[in-house]
């Protein structure tokens, strides 16, 4: 019995991790040509298994791609709890958090020139996983706010916006960011660690915005 038990739990380890290696190499192929111009195919040779293997977890790219957006959002999840437990001022934190969340997404699709046409697929197909993953920033925006306003870091009540009507504009100024001249990586972070200077100074205490 113990023996069926630990092959099943082995098996389900192997399943999963086969899962995660499929949802990367669709990542890398969905960046560098965009979702209608990757096939079954490409991803199956991509990630180093048969198709057949593709199609005994995913029952077509609709399932890849939201296993893709999945597995991209464990990973920001993780990224930002490491990006909360990094000391330093409320402004270096708050860049910190939107590096990991808004940087990392950026740079997985680094490519630029798909990312229209997959933000429309992720619309169109993947609702509920584009909206966990936004869902994440927020949780952990207002945990950030929260934490440091509570130890007098930060007042938010400065900002003259409710926490979470200032949370969905900073939201919105990381999306902004992206426009323009399309931004390098290391240009997006750049702007992101300027969006987030502006953001900490707008609810700096009184005493610190005198200073």
């Amino acid at each position: 019995m113990s023996d069926r038990n630990e092959s099943s739990a082995a098996s389900a380890e192997d399943g999963k991790g086969r899962i995660e290696q499929i949802a990367e190499a669709a990542l890398r192929l969905f960046a560098r040509y965009g979702y209608k111009r990757t096939s079954m195919d490409d991803i199956a040779r991509e990630a180093g298994v048969a198709r057949a293997t593709l199609y005994l977890h995913f029952k077509g790219k609709d399932d890849v791609f939201r296993a893709m957006l999945a597995g991209l959002g464990g990973r920001v999840e993780t990224r930002c709890r490491e990006a909360l437990a990094t000391p330093g001022p409320f402004s270096e934190r708050l860049a910190a958090l939107m590096e990991a969340h808004h940087g990392t997404a950026f740079a997985a699709f680094s490519a630029g020139e798909h990312l229209g046409e997959l933000k429309a697929v992720m619309v169109a197909i993947a609702g509920a996983e584009l909206a966990a993953f936004e869902a994440t920033f927020v949780s952990f925006a207002r945990q950030l706010f929260e934490e440091a306003e509570a130890r007098g870091e930060i007042a938010i009540a400065r900002s003259g916006l409710a926490l979470e009507t200032l949370i969905a504009t900073l939201t919105r100024a990381a999306a902004g960011a992206k426009y323009g001249d399309q931004p390098s990586c290391e240009h997006y972070l750049v702007r992101l660690r300027e969006v987030a200077t502006v953001f900490a100074a707008a609810v700096a205490p009184a005493a610190s915005a005198r200073s």
